[in-house]
């Protein structure tokens, strides 16, 4: 009998079953649609029934709109929250030009945030109304390349999670799914959220940083300790994007990965939550690349490899594999990944490995020379400034790694590598030398030991590339956290780095450990902390 109150009850229970499985956890529903069931169940006989009977319409009609208007207000949440800012943005604006005095009124001067659709660019295979997204499955797919392209538009941060929860709330039994098959994800993001790309470039600060791997930045485990990090004064993260081995370390949308699947190795699962995380917690956030030494993208097309002069791959029998920095294609490759990276809202790109390798024969080495044949040093520059001028117009600062026996300014070294500090500082915001003691040879500049002589290799290297950069491109090094080399590497150790940095004249350190272990650094923090206290 389809009364008004079995009507209801099996639309609110229609909508429920909706809801939970588009991953929506909406409580109040599930109490709701209890109340009803309980009701339903009661014996006719009751007291109630009678008046349930007479006056049912009367009851659930205005309980039915009240419903919908609450799952109009929750599906509009987000942009409900978008407009409620953007009438308060034009109020203010308005009485600051008016010019109003009155003690009534009091403008704050305040900088509202900027809002962004994040599924402006949604894969045709995606369908999202308000709080829902789901998935109509194209081909037989698995769940893990369904994951791996969906997660991006979703809270969650690490892959394995995702697919649980996907498999869960659509009862899947195997991680192959059929085509034209519905999935529904959970936990999509709103419709509007922070944008935080860059409106200019951000200031230049002191920076005091710590270095992540891929595989580091890409757990749940770092961004847990991202509070402790800033509590003992961390201001800064590097997180690598792509490093020496090649691997793309997050899901990309540049063709050239996706034609050689460069990142099928990633470990950042969602790097735009990743950025949205460490920005709004306040750090100066730094994606590494490593540009020239590229092991992945060299053996995917051995094309774009350094060749010899006899026709084949050059220097072939070393570990270090290296792509040719005079081809306009590997050097594209690399300012295309930037780019994207400044889309969503990195405050810094830095390159390393931006020069040639220092191993291997160079006589024996024929380069493409796309732009023409130039020395190294030229060659190097070139390529920095075409990166620069792209990554200016997305008002993002661009920072570069240089071998700290650079700073000593012997040709031999400049030939080698074609780091010419002087040329380099005109296309970059900021230089890092990486003057690790222990990485100096023995007996260098007189120091039988010079992992054992931080201050000493910390405070000449840095005024040196102070003195050949000029006073356009700020200094800032990388800072030992390792114990290679070293006699007593302990906290103290590295605050004879930090305190070398201030007298030089740079401007901020990173630390650099492989391992990302940074106990020594956070107790000197600590105790840097503790001594400037009055």
């Amino acid at each position: 009998m389809h009364t008004p109150l079995n009507i209801c009850q099996k639309f609110l229970g229609i909508y429920s079953d909706i809801l939970i499985k588009k991953g929506c956890h909406f409580l109040m529903f599930k109490q709701i649609i209890s109340s009803f069931k309980n009701l339903s169940a009661m014996d006719k006989r009751t007291q109630y029934m009678p008046i349930l009977k007479k006056q049912g319409p009367v009851i659930v009609i205005p309980l039915l709109f009240m419903l919908l208007l609450i799952i109009a207000i929750i599906i509009n949440y987000a942009q409900i929250v978008y407009i409620c800012d953007s009438l308060k943005s034009g109020f203010i604006n308005s009485f600051s030009h008016m010019g109003l005095t009155s003690p009534r009124i009091n403008i704050i001067n305040e900088k509202l945030p900027r809002y962004i659709n994040p599924y402006r660019n949604l894969p045709k295979e995606f369908i999202h109304i308000g709080p829902f997204l789901v998935y109509n499955t194209p081909r037989d797919i698995s769940l893990r390349e369904i994951a791996s392209t969906a997660i991006q538009f979703t809270d969650y941060f690490e892959l394995r999670e995702f697919i649980a929860d996907i498999k869960k709330i659509n009862r899947l039994q195997s991680d192959k799914i059929f085509a034209d098959t519905t999935i529904a994800l959970p936990n999509p993001l709103p419709s509007r959220i922070i944008d935080h790309r860059n409106t200019a470039k951000p200031a230049i600060i002191k920076t005091i940083g710590l270095y992540f791997t891929g595989s580091s930045a890409g757990s749940s485990k770092f961004l847990q300790r991202l509070d402790e990090y800033k509590n003992v004064g961390i201001n800064t993260i590097v997180f690598d994007v792509k490093d020496v081995t090649g691997y793309v370390n997050y899901f990309s949308a540049v063709p050239r990965v996706i034609e050689f699947n460069t990142h099928q190795h990633r470990t950042i699962h969602n790097i735009r939550l990743l950025v949205r995380e460490l920005k709004q917690r306040g750090f100066h956030t730094i994606a590494r690349l490593a540009i020239f030494r590229d092991e992945f993208l060299y053996e995917k097309n051995p094309a774009y490899a350094i060749r010899s002069k006899n026709g084949g791959l050059w220097n072939e029998r070393d570990k270090e594999n290296w792509c040719d920095p005079t081809n306009k294609d590997v050097q594209d490759y690399n300012i295309s990944i930037a780019l994207e990276l400044a889309e969503y809202g990195v405050d810094e790109i830095q390159f390393d490995y931006i020069r040639f390798p220092t191993t291997g024969n160079p006589n024996d080495a024929r380069l493409k020379y796309d732009f023409g044949i130039m020395p190294r040093e030229e060659v190097i520059a070139q390529f920095l400034k075409r990166a620069y001028d792209a990554l200016s117009q997305k008002n993002t600062l661009l920072s570069i790694d240089i071998f700290g026996v650079v700073a000593w300014g012997k040709e031999i070294d400049i030939n080698k590598t074609g780091q010419r500090i002087e040329l380099l500082a005109k296309h970059c915001d900021v230089i890092s030398p990486m003057l690790y003691p222990s990485h100096f040879e023995d007996d260098f500049d007189g120091f039988a030991k010079p992992g054992d002589n931080p201050y000493y290799f910390i405070f000449n290297g840095c005024k040196k590339v102070i003195d050949l950069a000029g006073k356009k491109t700020i200094v800032r090094p990388w800072l030992q956290a390792f114990k290679w080399r070293v006699s007593n590497y302990n906290r103290e150790y590295i605050l004879k780095q930090m305190k070398a940095t201030d007298d030089s004249g740079a401007v901020g350190y990173l630390f650099w450990n492989s391992k990302n272990i940074y106990n020594e650094v956070l107790q000197g923090l600590k105790l840097a902390e503790s001594a400037s206290r009055p």
